[in-house]
């Protein structure tokens, strides 16, 4: 089973206290876990409004996870960005909506068949894409 770890888990790994079930639930599956390129521009996009207090460690961290990850992040590729309009076509039709990132995120993973690895499970429940929560 592979999986795509969503942003939310990302940025708890970036924690001083990270929770000791995400640091096992990692290291048994560090070589199938990926990550879309849009966890990227997010946590980008979040480290350039951090306080300046804390942007020097975050960009420090956000290379050093970049440079980890680099071959294992999803892009979006044309295929990938068509499975993204039929999830669209699909939500729309049963009165649903996600968020652009959280259904792009949706999207990969439904192209590539991986399993969605996040806390936030109720953001891509209408994707009906398989979940898994390493924190609960």
């Amino acid at each position: 089973m592979s999986f795509l770890i969503d942003t939310d888990l990302l940025s708890i790994l970036e924690r001083k206290q990270v929770p000791p079930k995400l640091t096992v639930w990692v290291k048994k599956n560090e070589t199938d876990i990926f990550l879309s390129v849009v966890s990227f521009a997010e946590l980008q996009f979040g480290l350039d409004r951090a306080p300046a207090t804390h942007k020097a460690s975050l960009a420090a961290w956000l290379a050093d996870i970049r440079l980890k990850l680099m071959p294992a992040t999803e892009e979006l590729t044309e295929p990938v960005l068509i499975r993204w309009k039929e999830l669209l076509a699909d939500l729309k039709r049963r009165n649903r909506t996600m968020t652009c990132e959280d259904s792009l995120i949706a999207a990969t993973a439904l192209f590539h068949g991986h399993t969605i690895a996040t806390h936030n499970q109720r953001h891509f429940e209408p994707a009906k894409v398989q979940i898994v929560d390493p924190l609960a």
